[in-house]
């Protein structure tokens, strides 16, 4: 697993790969509704992998002030609308989701009982 030292150690100007499937990132943060790995901060956007493994369903709603792309990698991932004209979503592998700003919604791996986790990119604008 490449380790954020690791990529201390390389020169900047160096591509960097990680294999997000294996949890590889510069940091990895946990809570109780899955995990986040930071993977690039930089020329103005952020990209992090998401993985929903046994997670809870955060109650409360997401919001960007910017888009944010959302591309499923591993397992399914359903999207649910704050907003009632907005039907919820099952995205597969290899779907792409283009999240418009402020747009209120939440996402948790699906069905509920699938053994395997869900693992996401999301790349956005840095803040």
């Amino acid at each position: 697993m490449l380790t954020a030292e690791d990529l201390m150690e390389q020169k900047n100007d160096m591509p960097k790969l990680f294999n997000i499937l294996q949890d590889e990132a510069l940091e990895v943060t946990h809570s109780a509704y899955g995990s986040v790995g930071r993977i690039f901060t930089g020329e103005g956007l952020e990209a992090v992998w998401v993985k929903k493994e046994a997670e809870e369903i955060d109650p409360g709603w997401f919001i960007q002030p910017v888009v944010d792309l959302i591309l499923v990698v591993q397992g399914k991932l359903r999207v649910e609308y704050e907003r009632p004209d907005m039907s919820p979503r099952v995205l597969s592998p290899g779907e792409m989701l283009v999240l418009p700003p402020n747009t209120r919604c939440r996402a948790y791996r699906w069905p509920r009982t699938a053994h395997e986790g869900t693992v996401f990119l999301a790349v956005y604008p840095a803040k």
